[in-house]
C-alpha cells in the first residue's frame, strides 16, 4: 500500500487548524472534497482515523499514530525537493517560546535552523503560553510552543512533560510554620493552577509568596530559599531538590505541549516547525542541569 501525500497534507492541515472547513479554505478544496479524501484514507488503511466527540472530531489512537509519520513523509519530500532544486528559503518567520525552553535546546536549534537557511531572518519573543498563542491569532506570531490552557490551543500535540516540586534545601513543607509558600508566574499560568488546585484538593494551606514574570525570577526566589516551584524539568537549577510526590505535597501530573500555527502559509515557518518537532525534549526525559 502507498500513500497519498496530498491526502497526508489534508489530514495534518485539518488538524493543525482544527477543522475540516478550515483545511478546505486554506488548501482550496471543498468541505466534503476534504471528507472524501479522509473517508478514503480510511477504507485504504481499514481503521477510523477520525471519531465524533461532542460537535469535533477528533483523532483516534490510530489517527495519532499515522499522523506522526505524515508530518515525518511531508517534511521528507519538502526536503528531497528542496535538494534537487537547490531551493533557498527566505523570508522572516517570528517565532514564540515559553521560558523553559529559551535557554535548554532553543539556541542549538536556531542555530541549525540558521545554518540550513541563510537566507532566512528571525523574530523571538519569550512568554508565557497564554500570550504567544494570543499573538499566534492575532496574526504577529508565525509558530509557537505553548503549554495546554483551558481556553484550548487548537494546535498540534508534541509531547507531555511531567510536573515536579521544586525547592531549595531547607524549606520546609505541608505542616511547617504557616501556609505552603508558593513561587508562581502571574495569572494566567497552567502551573499556577495545576498547583492550587491540587493543594486545595489536598486540604494543604497555602500563600503566594513570589509573584514573578519570567521563569529566571521564579528560580532565583527558589534558590533564595522562599517557597516552592511547579514546573517540568526543563533547564533546572542544579542547587535545587525535585519532588515528584512525597513529603506531604501531592502529584502534579503532566502539562502537555503543543505546537500552534498561524494559518497563512509561510514556508519558512513550515521548515523551522519540523526542526522544532525533532529537537523537542522527549516526554519522560530530563533537560535539567542536575535537577
Amino acid at each position: 500500500m502507498i500513500l497519498d501525500l496530498a491526502t497526508l497534507r489534508t489530514l495534518v492541515t485539518a488538524v493543525d487548524l482544527g477543522g475540516f472547513g478550515r483545511a478546505a479554505e486554506k488548501l482550496h478544496l471543498s468541505p466534503s472534497a476534504v471528507s472524501l479524501q479522509l473517508r478514503a484514507l480510511e477504507d485504504r488503511l481499514g481503521t477510523a482515523i477520525f471519531q465524533r466527540v461532542g460537535r469535533k472530531q477528533e483523532l483516534t489512537q490510530a489517527g495519532e499514530r499515522l499522523l506522526g509519520y505524515a508530518r515525518h513523509m511531508l517534511e521528507l519530500n519538502a526536503d528531497a525537493v528542496g535538494a534537487v532544486r537547490g531551493e533557498q528559503l527566505e523570508g522572516r518567520v517570528h517565532l514564540g517560546v515559553p521560558h523553559d525552553f529559551a535557554e535548554a535546546w532553543l539556541p542549538s536549534t536556531l542555530a541549525a535552523f540558521a545554518a540550513a537557511h541563510p537566507g532566512t531572518s528571525l523574530e523571538l519573543s519569550v512568554d508565557q503560553s497564554g500570550p504567544l498563542v494570543e499573538g499566534v491569532r492575532e496574526g504577529g506570531i508565525d509558530l509557537a510552543l505553548a503549554f495546554e490552557s483551558d481556553g484550548g490551543l487548537g494546535g498540534s500535540l508534541l509531547g507531555a512533560f511531567a510536573v515536579y516540586w521544586f525547592a531549595a534545601e531547607g524549606v520546609a513543607g505541608p505542616g511547617g510554620a504557616g501556609p505552603l509558600p508558593l513561587l508562581t508566574l502571574e495569572a494566567p499560568c497552567v502551573f499556577r493552577r495545576r498547583m492550587i488546585a491540587a493543594l486545595d484538593a489536598a486540604h494543604i494551606p497555602w500563600r503566594i509568596a513570589v509573584t514573578a514574570r519570567s521563569v529566571s525570577a521564579l528560580w532565583a526566589a527558589a534558590r533564595a530559599g522562599l517557597g516552592w516551584v511547579a514546573r517540568p524539568a526543563i533547564h533546572v537549577p542544579a542547587e535545587l531538590r525535585r519532588i515528584e510526590v512525597g513529603e506531604g505535597l501531592p502529584a502534579l501530573g503532566e502539562a502537555s505541549l503543543f505546537m500552534v500555527r498561524a494559518e497563512r502559509a509561510n514556508p519558512a515557518a513550515d521548515a523551522l516547525a519540523g526542526l522544532l518537532r525533532n529537537g523537542i525534549v522527549p516526554p519522560g526525559d530530563d533537560a535539567t542541569n542536575g535537577a
